[in-house]
């Protein structure tokens, strides 16, 4: 198990003690592709892995869908990509399941995709046994959701569990920046005995911290070694 953080910006690269980094790509954020490629050159001039999150994309848009062609080419050990519904909020059908698993195709002859919770966690389930070869996991994602992370990792078939190859975590602990979650990690948050849950399932898979309060990652990190060091 590697453990490691999100990132936005290639200064950011060297400042914790992490052994894998996630590079998140804001679509809205000015300049964002340029930060990006600084970042992914950042992480190669120091020898650390990667992966790549574009949040905000979405793979039925075509516009979008160029733009994650061209971060999937940078991409190390993954992109990291949201679950994703119709326009109008449904499961994807018709057309836009045949366009959405074309374009999945295209993708992943590029580079490794792994899917994550983030429209619609409580039918995501459904969407990683109909798209998903691989699953981040989220837990701050389950909270947000009203759903007890303990429970629902508890409730995972062993089909899911297998494809889990990273998992998010981050704390939901009541509003702030406009959300509820990506507080810093507490030893006795729910959040953290899921990640337990899930370690004593599968041992093979990574975790990223997602963190607001920067000057919190190296504490959080410190949390997720202890966690590591029990299995």
């Amino acid at each position: 198990m590697l453990i490691g953080t999100r990132i936005v910006f290639p200064e950011e690269v060297g400042q914790w003690d992490a052994e894998l980094l996630q590079i998140s790509v804001y679509r809205n954020m000015d300049n964002n592709l340029k930060i990006m490629r600084d970042s992914v050159r950042a992480c190669k001039d120091a020898d650390i892995n990667y992966v790549i999150h574009p949040v905000g994309y979405s793979i039925l848009e075509k516009n979008d869908f160029r733009v994650l062609v061209e971060i999937a080419e940078l991409a190390d050990l993954a992109l990291i990509l949201h679950d994703e519904r119709s326009i109008e909020g449904e499961r994807l059908q018709g057309h836009n399941s045949t366009l959405f698993r074309q374009s999945v195709k295209e993708l992943g002859a590029i580079t490794h995709l792994s899917f994550e919770n983030a429209v619609n966690t409580e039918d995501v389930r459904w969407f990683w046994d109909n798209y998903a070869e691989s699953v981040t996991i989220d837990i701050g994602h389950i909270e947000v959701a009203g759903i007890n992370s303990v429970d629902f990792i508890k409730s995972l078939d062993s089909t899911t569990v297998n494809k889990v190859e990273f998992a998010h975590m981050h704390r939901n602990n009541g509003l702030h920046g406009g959300i509820t979650d990506h507080w810093p990690l507490s030893r006795d948050c729910r959040e953290l005995n899921a990640l337990e849950v899930l370690a004593r399932r599968k041992s093979t898979f990574n975790v990223l911290l997602e963190l607001n309060e920067t000057d919190k990652i190296g504490e959080s990190l410190k949390i997720l070694g202890e966690v590591r060091n029990r299995f």
